[in-house]
């Protein structure tokens, strides 16, 4: 290990009396950094409120809280360590428990007496607390698919086409630039929605503000104009006459601009009158593609007879190439605009200024309709909350949120948007600098990635300068990399250094490059490598060498952990399968859309049938799904079944109910014959009492009745479909679904369970992760690979309208608004200028991106790239679009100097493994013929002598226990499910001393990051259960065994409920029933009033479970509580 170069830094940042901006670079230890500086806070504050925390997600703030509660846990229950650094958080951590007892906070058993929240908690706080203060009143919870409110909100917009007549005006101005397209129209509305905070302050100026945009562009020309002619300054005299002799021989039908430059003196003065001629100057210097020209022709001006001028114009041109960033400063102003005064783009905008606050004003009324809203929704009401009523008076709430807050800690401030800095502004506008208040902000403008989400770094940057409100914050510069071997640290130092922008720019986002020292020493085992691939076979063959190394690493097994991160889903298409031929196990976070899981897609086509008897396709889809599971040819004999011919159009429902009764029946297959029986009862009853019930009851009772529960292969499945029905109750609208395309998106935006759900031993470890660049941020893996780098990302879509705020070097804002040209016309010159500034501060984040990924890495980093070769053999640059573009150049030298691997796979003669492992078509998954579903009937199910009368589902049953402790016990539950499953045998006391890491992993992926108290409390609940006799007896192997076991039931209203049963089995004839409990009895409670409490507690429930399963189980039952944290098994007698 190596010095902590940057100790100063630290030891300065925890000053709990001065404010401060930190860079803190990946693996720098930012958490632990704020972890410090919270406990110094504690230590001198009166009331724990006094600190605010804020961070981005909320698993980020279970982990800034868990780590403070950690550290305060050992630092009373443990002596003080030998290491540096856990004995300063120790030291920090007593003192601040000494000021939690002489102040009476009781910090142990009041934990949320700590204010770490998100940034959208604290705006729905804010909005919620001062609801009656502000315009939007009380705010309800965010919906997850805004999306659907946002296009029903433009669609009642231009329904008043009809209605209003200054508003028709305006939206008939919109319409014809939009070429009357109304569904066009409407989209492009509903997308602005979703960044309305940044927009809705800016519109309502529009309108009078022609004159000032002029002038910003008129600034903005000028600004780069005059760098330009800096630039150009040590050529000058030799370009203008180069210039002037090209502009004598150019033909004026050829180029009339450049000919019009004869007998030119001087380079134009750098104003925007002037820009038409820089911009034809610099044509003679690049291609309308943005390439130094490598030919001149007489079409610029230097005929072929003229040797002695072209020569010196290639010097210029090589002159060009050769100083750093001047030809993107060409380029710059080639894709400068000429001018505003568009007189169509200038009544669009007006007319925009006027329709955008009224499409608010819909979407508002279309949320309060739902009792919903977006996130958007709540930072607009906290802004409210927080902004002075005019311009010398500070708002009520901000005066009375001022008492409270006294220290404030914003993490990840990197991705903070302009509104959540508003907001934070509005904080601390009325702190007077110099007192005992504080602000602390934290992260690393390399790592900001969520331009999506409307963050902004550009504003980290600007904070470093300038204050946020009156408050001036400190740099610091963290460079300590405590996560990465230094062989990794190296590269990536060595590799961004030359793809990060040299000069930092606020407008853009451009951030220069902070180079990180490594704290570990370099091992053997350490590496990065990239491996190109070429040819028709790039992706197989890239999927393969991923897979391989995979398993080599796997087979070392020493528990190094292995992510797969791609930037787009797509990209998985070939790695996924030849992982399975390989005999890898992999979990996939947020990659597999829950819309594309069979057994969703089954119950969409379920649904869509029980909608309409004419969806003939969802009709077919259903039969041929694993409830019906009838084969193509019994499916052509029943689609054909009322004529001699090939369709004739008749309904499926019709023809299915028909069947039976013609002679076409007995040429179905004896499957096909016993599945029709048993499912057109179902389904014509379906259809005859579609209208009795809710759509969710209606489909849920028929794929029940059908068999739908037994195709499900596990539980993951189960979670999917129950998933799906909840979706489906909430576009439920009078037995039917309103929009169905809206019901799809809303599928399609949701991702279907991960399996680690039900693994937990071996989440951490023996499983690849497979997520998306941007999902890994904050975590951490001993191997990274990064595949299909070269592949193109999709092209930004247009916006209805573009808007950008610059900050220059003093602080000062200035707008510029341009709306989409008409449909039939050239784009306008401002919004294609927009355009333009998007794409480099998208393709500046690109690098962001690139660093992310590749700094995530421990011990080795693995890339991989499909590639084009040119005829000489050279690679051909990737697009500009993928992320290897961005570090091309120094990864190109690489390859020339034999350093990486190039693999032509044309060459490549053998097949694949993974076509040689292609699944069979033969086998399709289906219910017996002879199936019988389980359908207890509602009546006999809910009556008020059923043990369910009066019982509270496991859901209220656990409302008032904490998150923290559900998610502790369900971590346990499923350590016990895994168990039973794969066998006491397998875990021996090896395995089980490992399973910790793989608990505090599982825990970390939702956000809980648990105490060394908490994980030992549940091994040593491990160890009890195993080593008790009853434990063994519960865990062991049973006949029809089953734990937590899914039983689904009718409800009165015709849905269904779900219980879930912990363990049950059959032993000596009679079928048990246990739940398990991790309680322990209060303080002064013997264990038999624990006990008989317990019973009180948990007898309904288990007599609940009994009776469901009385419904299909012929033998007795018994059930009984266990209890792991005490080794106790109780049997509770039951009616």
């Amino acid at each position: 290990m190596s010095e902590i170069v940057d100790q100063r830094e630290r030891d300065l940042a925890i000053n709990p009396f001065q404010s401060f901006i930190i860079t803190a670079p990946a693996g720098s230890g930012k958490t632990g950094l704020i972890t410090q500086r919270i406990l110094k806070l504690l230590s001198i504050v009166n009331y724990p409120e006094e600190i605010l925390a804020i961070t981005f997600t909320r698993k980020a703030a279970a982990e800034m809280a868990g780590r403070v509660h950690s550290a305060l846990n050992h630092a009373l229950n443990n002596s003080r360590p030998s290491n540096d650094y856990e004995a300063k958080t120790w030291d920090l951590a007593k003192a601040a428990i000494e000021r939690d007892r002489d102040q009476g906070w009781n910090l142990q058993e009041l934990p949320n007496r700590l204010r770490i929240k998100t940034i959208d908690s604290f705006s729905h706080f804010i909005a919620n607390q001062f609801s009656l203060e502000t315009e939007f009143g009380d705010i309800s919870e965010p919906t997850s698919n805004p999306d659907t409110h946002y296009l029903v909100a433009s669609r009642n917009l231009i329904q008043e086409l009809e209605k209003d007549e200054m508003v028709s005006s305006h939206l008939k101005l919109l319409l014809a630039h939009t070429g009357n397209d109304l569904e066009r129209c409407a989209q492009l509305l509903a997308d602005l929605l979703s960044k309305r905070e940044q927009w809705l302050p800016l519109i309502y100026s529009i309108d009078e503000n022609n004159s000032y945009f002029q002038h910003v562009i008129e600034e903005i020309v000028e600004k780069k104009l005059i760098i330009l002619n800096d630039a150009l300054s040590p050529i000058a005299s030799e370009f203008i006459e180069l210039i002037d002799f090209a502009a004598s021989k150019v033909m004026p039908n050829v180029n009339i601009d450049l000919h019009n430059l004869t007998d030119i003196k001087n380079l134009p003065e750098p104003n925007a009158s002037n820009l038409n001629q820089w911009q034809t100057i610099l044509g003679l210097l690049i291609t309308k593609n943005g390439k130094i020209r490598t030919k001149l022709t007489i079409r610029e001006g230097f005929p072929s007879d003229q040797p002695l001028q072209k020569e010196q114009m290639q010097d210029i041109l090589s002159w060009c190439k050769g100083h750093l960033g001047f030809i993107e400063l060409i380029e710059d102003v080639f894709n400068l605009p000429n001018t505003t005064n568009n007189g169509q783009q200038r009544a669009l905008l007006s007319a925009l200024s006027f329709l955008l606050p009224r499409l608010v004003a819909f979407l508002d009324v279309e949320f309060k309709s739902h009792d919903t809203c977006d996130y958007s929704s709540i930072t607009l009401s906290a802004l409210q909350a927080v902004s002075p009523v005019d311009q010398i008076a500070w708002s009520d709430i901000t005066m009375r949120m001022d008492y409270q807050i006294k220290h404030v800690l914003v993490d990840e401030f990197q991705d903070t948007s302009s509104a959540q800095l508003n907001l934070i502004k509005g904080l601390v506008d009325n702190w007077n600098p110099g007192t005992d208040r504080t602000l602390f902000l934290v992260g690393d403008a390399m790592q900001s990635l969520y331009s999506f989400r409307s963050a902004n770094v550009g504003l980290f940057l600007n904070s470093q300068k300038h204050p946020i409100g009156p408050i001036h914050c400190q740099p610091l510069t963290l460079s300590t990399n405590f996560r990465s071997d230094k062989v990794i640290i190296d590269w990536v130092n060595s590799i961004f250094s030359e793809s990060f922008p040299k000069e930092p720019d606020i407008t853009r986002g451009a951030v220069p490059y902070s180079p990180s020292t490594a704290f570990k020493f370099g091992t053997e085992s350490a590496t990065v490598d990239f491996t190109g691939f070429t040819g028709g076979k790039s992706d197989l063959e890239e999927a393969k060498h991923i897979a391989k190394r995979c398993k080599e690493i796997v087979g070392r097994g020493n528990d190094e952990t292995i992510a797969i991160m791609v930037r787009s889903r797509n990209h998985l298409k070939h790695i996924i399968p030849e992982l399975q031929v390989h005999g890898l196990s992999w979990d996939a976070q947020e990659i597999v859309k829950l819309s594309r899981k069979m057994c969703v897609v089954d119950l969409m086509s379920l649904t869509r049938a029980l909608l309409s008897p004419a969806d003939r396709i969802a009709w077919l889809a259903i039969l041929r799904a694993p409830f019906c599971g009838l084969g193509l040819r019994d499916i052509l004999l029943i689609s054909n079944s009322n004529s001699n011919k090939s369709y004739s159009g008749g309904i499926l429902l019709e023809q299915l109910t028909n069947i039976l009764e013609i002679s076409a029946a007995q040429d179905l297959s004896d499957y096909g014959s016993k599945a029709v029986a048993r499912i057109v009862p179902i389904l014509s009853g379906a259809w005859t009492n579609r209208r009795r019930h809710s759509l969710r009851a209606m489909v849920e009772s028929t794929w029940y009745a059908l068999g739908g529960p037994a195709t499900l292969s596990d539980e993951l499945e189960r979670n999917d479909v129950r998933r799906f029905f909840d979706l489906l109750e909430s576009y439920q609208e009078s037995a039917s679904i309103k929009d169905w395309k809206q019901f799809e998106l809303a599928a399609d935006q949701l991702f279907a369970s991960p399996s680690y759900e039900n693994d937990v031993a071996q989440y951490s470890s023996n499983k690849i992760q497979i997520m998306t660049i941007h999902k890994s941020k904050g975590l951490e893996f001993d191997h990274v690979f990064l595949p299909s780098l070269a592949n193109q990302s999709a092209s930004d879509k247009k916006s209805l309208m573009q808007w950008q705020v610059s900050i220059n070097e003093e602080n000062q804002e200035s707008l510029l608004i341009a709306p989409l040209g008409a449909h039939d016309d050239d784009e306008d010159q401002v919004y294609k200028y927009l355009r333009y500034e998007q794409s480099l501060r998208s393709q500046l984040e690109k690098t962001r991106v690139m660093y992310v990924a590749a700094t995530r890495a421990i011990k080795g980093l693995y890339l991989y790239a499909k590639l084009k070769s040119r005829k000489n053999g050279d690679m051909n640059p990737p697009s500009k679009s993928s992320l290897l573009s961005t570090i091309w150049e120094p990864i190109e030298r690489l390859i020339i100097s034999g350093k990486y691997e190039i693999i032509e796979t044309d060459d490549l003669h053998s097949i694949t493994s993974m076509e040689n492992a292609r699944p069979s078509l033969k086998h399709i998954r289906r219910l017996p013929a002879e199936f019988i579903a389980i359908k207890p009937s509602i009546n006999s199910l809910m009556t008020t002598d059923s043990p369910r009368a009066g019982y509270k589902s496991e859901t209220q049953s656990i409302e008032n226990v904490s998150l923290r402790a559900r998610q502790l016990g369900t971590l346990f539950h499923r350590t016990l499910k895994q168990l039973a499953n794969e066998g006491l045998d397998a875990w021996p006391l090896s395995r089980r001393q490992k399973i910790s890491l793989a608990w505090v992993s599982q825990l970390r992926e939702v956000g809980l990051i648990a105490t060394d108290l908490e994980i030992n409390e549940l091994k040593k609940a491990l160890e009890l259960t195993l080593n008790d006799r009853n434990g063994q007896w519960i865990l062991g192997d049973h006949a029809q065994s089953a734990s937590e076991k899914s039983i689904t039931y009718l409800k009165s209203d015709g849905s269904f409920g779900t219980s879930i049963i912990d363990r049950t089995f059959v032993s000596n004839g009679v079928r048990w029933i246990i739940d398990y409990k991790l309680s322990k009895p209060n303080n002064g409670e013997s264990f038999t009033e624990f006990e008989d409490r317990q019973i009180d507690l948990y007898k309904t429930q288990l007599s609940h479970y009994a009776y469901l399963y009385a419904q299909i189980s012929i033998e007795p039952i018994k059930c009984a509580l266990y209890f792991p944290k005490l080794g106790s098994f109780v049997e509770v007698s039951i009616n």
